[in-house]
């Protein structure tokens, strides 16, 4: 099966309904090719990508073995999550730069820049999202600051084992799918060396 882009949709109405300072958001009518016809299909469109729809990283940081991860509340879910850090691209910025970025104001670690990795993309959710967030690695961190919680939400830092990502992840503390597909694919992508 060869490169499928093409579309077996119809954009045929967009509606703007409403956008903050990330986002637009927008109601489709969506035509197949088959007659089937999908009324106000919801499309978020971050306003910043580097083409190929990447809008956003995530970093998973490792220090002396162990994968630090945050203790964020989500309002969404109402509910505390554990996740590597991440954030949305700046302006002219590349994705590798804004992992850096992020990393250093999310946890106060840095990592060298030839030591990053990009573990590939992910989707957050495909379904209503148009957007990627480019997935990243710092297997050697070393502490730059102490952590400090400055961003809404954000509670703690704190470093896990594999074994104990493993339990958090099967026991459901970990549900942010950037952080378990980082995690998964610097576990299993032999290519990758640390």
């Amino acid at each position: 099966m060869e490169n499928e882009k093409k579309s077996i949709f119809a954009l045929h109405r967009r509606k703007f309904v409403c956008e903050n300072g990330k986002f637009k958001v927008f109601f489709d009518d969506v035509k197949g090719k088959d007659g089937e016809h999908v009324k106000d299909y919801l499309v978020v469109v971050p306003k910043l990508n580097t083409g190929n729809f990447i809008t956003g990283i995530a970093i998973l940081p490792v220090m002396k073995g162990k994968i630090g991860l945050i203790r964020v509340y989500r309002h969404p879910i109402q509910d505390y999550s554990w996740e590597i850090p991440r954030g949305f691209l700046d302006e002219n910025e590349s994705p590798i730069a804004a992992s850096l970025r992020e990393l250093e104001e999310e946890t106060g670690l840095r990592c060298k820049l030839e030591e990053i990795h990009s573990l590939g993309y992910a989707t957050p959710e495909p379904g209503v999202l148009k957007a990627r967030v480019e997935l990243f690695v710092a297997p050697n961190c070393v502490e730059f600051k102490p952590y400090q919680a400055e961003e809404f939400g954000h509670e703690e830092l704190n470093f896990f084992t594999q074994d104990e990502i493993l339990n958090m992840a099967n026991s459901s503390l970990i549900q942010d799918p950037c952080t378990l597909i980082s995690f998964y694919r610097w576990k299993h992508i032999d290519e990758i060396k640390y």
